[in-house]
């Protein structure tokens, strides 16, 4: 079976992690105060998100486990069922001979009462043969009538071959008995042969029955104890997202509070095409690498990127440069119609969050939303997303924690 040499080591370093990140949550609020404190906290769910990707990937590695074990099983199990069957045969082939035995226990004793029987017959005989055979000859000899000499001639004749049939049956009787005697001590032999058959043929069989129920649970047990790490390391991450989520709103809240004792100060007329701040690059410093769109300065990054997800069975598609009309369309879209949620509504507040015109990555060709296999990549457990999140920012591309699909050079 497999076995995964590493998987100790990630352990510890998932849980020296996971003592880190939780200290940081459990750290004094004023910490919040500090302008890299949404940073930090991103940080922070990267760790916590790379920590999962690879408790993931150890959950998948023993799920492989799992089923290498299924076939070890059904082996155990065909030795089990091939030794229950032999017990079975044993347990008829031991009930047969006792059978047999007791079959051969009663012939010996009904033999032996016929044999008594006889020889009381013959007593009988003898002792009735020598009463009456004096008065049978004296009447035989002095008899005048011929027909009464014969009848008493064959009387005699008859009680002397009687006494022949019955010595003769004896005989026999006697030969039988000792012939019924071997039978029985042969089946004695066989039933206690077969007895200690049956108790070896019982042990094996709960030696097989230990040997797979050992498999099973100890297959078990490494299954639920990474399962309970992952549902450790999700729970973290998902407080994590909750204190991101609470930065985010406070910072946007701090800045829309801003803007209105701006406006309250200088009040001025709302701009119909682009509020936001910040400039659009220029046209000709974006370049398509793989059909996406980027600005040139990440155009090698991004193509060395592309190239090691396809060696490695991953094919990244996307969209990355978005003009600032393009922006504004996504705005409407997520945001809302009326200019204030185009302009001006806090990006936390979209669903998705969208960045305000003028201020995405996306306008600066610095940001890509991914898609994998003609999908946008929405979950963290995809393929493709654990293959970003171990490989991304070697090239330079982080994850805006709250869009799987969403990478940029700087993790907004």
């Amino acid at each position: 079976m497999t076995r995964f040499p590493h998987h100790s080591s990630r352990r510890t370093a998932t849980l020296v992690a996971v003592a880190l990140i939780s200290a940081f949550l459990a750290g004094p609020s004023s910490a919040q105060n500090n302008s890299d404190t949404l940073e930090s906290i991103r940080e922070q769910r990267r760790e916590a998100q790379a920590l999962e990707a690879a408790q993931a990937a150890d959950v998948d590695a023993v799920s492989v486990e799992v089923d290498e074990l299924t076939a070890a099983l059904e082996a155990v199990q065909a030795n089990v069922s091939a030794q229950e069957t032999r017990v079975a045969d044993a347990e008829r082939s031991l009930a047969d001979a006792e059978a047999r035995l007791v079959a051969a226990q009663e012939a010996v004793v009904a033999k032996e009462a016929e044999i008594v029987a006889l020889r009381d017959q013959l007593a009988a005989r003898a002792i009735n043969s020598f009463i009456s055979q004096g008065d049978a000859d004296s009447v035989l000899l002095d008899s005048a009538d011929m027909t009464q000499a014969v009848r008493m001639q064959t009387m005699v004749h008859d009680v002397t071959q009687g006494e022949v049939d019955i010595q003769e049956l004896l005989r026999a009787a006697e030969e039988d008995l000792v012939i019924e005697r071997a039978v029985a001590a042969d089946v004695a032999v066989e039933a206690e042969l077969l007895r200690n058959q049956m108790a070896e043929e019982l042990a094996a069989l709960q030696v097989a029955r230990d040997a797979q129920a050992a498999l099973t649970d100890a297959a078990e047990a490494r299954l639920d104890q990474e399962l309970y790490e992952l549902a450790s390391i999700q729970e973290l991450d998902s407080e994590l997202a909750a204190k991101e989520q609470a930065e985010v709103s406070r910072l946007a809240a701090a800045a829309e509070a801003a803007r209105r004792r701006a406006a309250a100060a200088a009040p001025r007329a709302p701009s119909g095409g682009g509020g936001g701040g910040g400039s659009p690059v220029s046209s000709s410093s974006i370049t398509t690498v793989r059909g996406i769109k980027i600005h040139e300065s990440i155009a090698s990054n991004l193509e060395s990127m592309l190239a090691a997800a396809e060696a490695d069975g991953i094919v990244l598609s996307g969209g990355g440069y978005r003009d600032p009309a393009g922006q504004i369309a996504v705005r409407r879209s997520n945001c809302g119609t009326s200019n204030y949620a185009i302009y001006e509504m806090p990006s936390s507040s979209c669903s998705p969050p969208t960045a305000k015109p003028g201020s995405s990555m996306h306008e600066q060709g610095k940001a890509i939303d991914f898609t994998y296999q003609g999908r946008v990549i929405s979950s963290r457990s995809s393929t493709a997303y654990q293959w970003l999140a171990a490989n991304a920012a070697a090239y330079g591309f982080y994850n805006l924690p709250s869009e799987p699909w969403h990478w940029s050079t700087n993790g907004r």
